[in-house]
């Protein structure tokens, strides 16, 4: 580095003591020394890590909870693709891979638009046809779905609305297009209660519900061929007072199959309730939460029934209907 005289800025070199221009002296520089770091400059430079740590762990955890909503939903639809798996391995083994063709067969054919066309005949579900429920239905259907798609912008666009001639209050959905409205419902209840069924039942379409019911379906068509034939086997040996050790293993299959059936019917009809919630939920989240209060309370002021076994509410699809009502009043009136 270049010195200078300070007196006539006479250049120096590295050594000199005095300037070889003028005679001033000069001082030597003092080497330069690091600064020792004092025990709070340590402590200070902890607590910014430490704040750099706390607020990385506060983004990951704003991020996760702006997650999309299927992701939840897909978590909540599992044990149904869980259960479907397992009876895909368990009949594949026990038909020693007869059951696999089948079952992918089925599984495709189950998922087209001709499955679900086919189900609504089945079901004795109708398009809409008259004037007077074109004129009423599909206005509220549309202000419906336009709360819905703010819900979940993901929402499918391809949704129509049906009518079964069933005189019950009651709205149902399945496949990827069917939601269902019961002629009971257009008859005995107003608009706005009509409003909060489809908002419902729209949550389900919202959550991957009907698609994943129509999974379980074609994993219990299986499960349920089987438990009739050996029911009627079982019931024949009854009849003829038949043993032996063929009866033996008939009979032993047959509580087998009858086991797994109920375990599995237990574990999707708990998902089924659970999914109720978060289809009412959807219904408050797309603003229409009053509509399917009134709806239930209307439902729940004409009902009469006996209070379910332990066996029964195990297998019921729906929760108590007053538990439903009382969450979504919190929900409304707080």
């Amino acid at each position: 580095m270049a010195r200078f005289c300070e007196s006539c800025g006479g250049a120096l070199n590295d050594t000199a003591k005095f300037c070889s221009s003028c005679g001033q002296a000069i001082l030597p520089i003092p080497p330069t020394k690091e600064q020792p770091v004092s025990p709070d400059s340590n402590a200070s430079t902890k607590r910014t890590k430490l704040q750099a740590i706390i607020e990385m762990i506060k983004r990951y955890k704003a991020k996760k909870n702006e997650e999309p909503q299927a992701n939840t939903r897909t978590k909540g639809n599992g044990a149904y693709v869980r259960w479907f798996l397992f009876y895909f391995f368990f009949f594949s083994v026990f038909t020693a891979g007869i059951a696999i063709p089948i079952y992918i067969v089925t599984t495709i054919i189950a998922f087209t638009n001709g499955a679900e066309k086919l189900w609504r005949k089945v079901s004795g579900v109708r398009p809409l046809r008259l004037r007077s429920e074109k004129e009423r239905l599909l206005p509220l259907f549309k202000e419906v779905y336009v709360g819905a798609s703010e819900a979940d912008p993901n929402l499918s666009k391809g949704i129509k609305l049906y009518i079964k001639e069933d005189m019950t209050i009651n709205a149902f959905a399945f496949g990827k297009s069917t939601l269902v409205l019961t002629r009971g419902s257009l008859e005995l209840i107003d608009d706005d209660c009509l409003k909060g069924f489809v908002a419902h039942e729209l949550g389900h379409f919202s959550h991957g519900d009907t698609k994943a019911i129509l999974l379980a379906t074609v994993s219990n068509f299986f499960m349920s061929n089987i438990i009739t034939k050996l029911t009627d086997r079982v019931n024949r040996y009854e009849t003829e007072n038949r043993s032996g050790f063929v009866v033996w293993i008939v009979r032993g299959i047959y509580r087998l199959f009858k086991a797994i059936d109920f375990i599995g019917e237990v574990i999707l009809q708990r998902t089924s309730r659970r999914n109720e919630y978060l289809a009412d939920s959807f219904a408050l989240k797309s603003g229409f939460g009053e509509d399917l209060t009134k709806v239930l309370i209307e439902i729940y002021s004409v009902s009469v029934s006996k209070p379910q076994s332990v066996k029964e509410q195990l297998k019921s699809t729906h929760p108590d209907i007053t538990l439903r009502i009382e969450r979504l009043e919190e929900a409304v009136y707080q």
